[in-house]
């Protein structure tokens, strides 16, 4: 018998790119979390990703802001304090 995986369903963003083998992190209800090991991205588009870790599969979905979180991310990383 095969145990299947939880379904995880949130609106939130990611806060870096997904990349197999390595663990997501994300942003929903004012709560950051990190997840197991990224095993498959299944879809994307503008507004929802689904993609599944060795524990869950997770469908998100990201409006009104997609990528704000991500980007500005993306935009502190190269700063360095004085």
């Amino acid at each position: 018998m095969t145990k299947s995986k939880k379904s995880i369903v949130m609106h939130g963003t990611l806060l870096c790119p997904l990349v197999l083998g390595h663990c997501a992190f994300l942003r929903a209800n004012g709560t950051t979390y990190r997840t197991s090991t990224v095993v498959a991205i299944h879809e994307q588009s503008a507004d929802m990703i689904h993609f599944e870790t060795l524990n869950s599969d997770y469908y998100l979905s990201m409006d009104p802001f997609p990528m704000a979180d991500a980007e500005a991310v993306a935009l502190l990383a190269p700063y360095k304090a004085k």
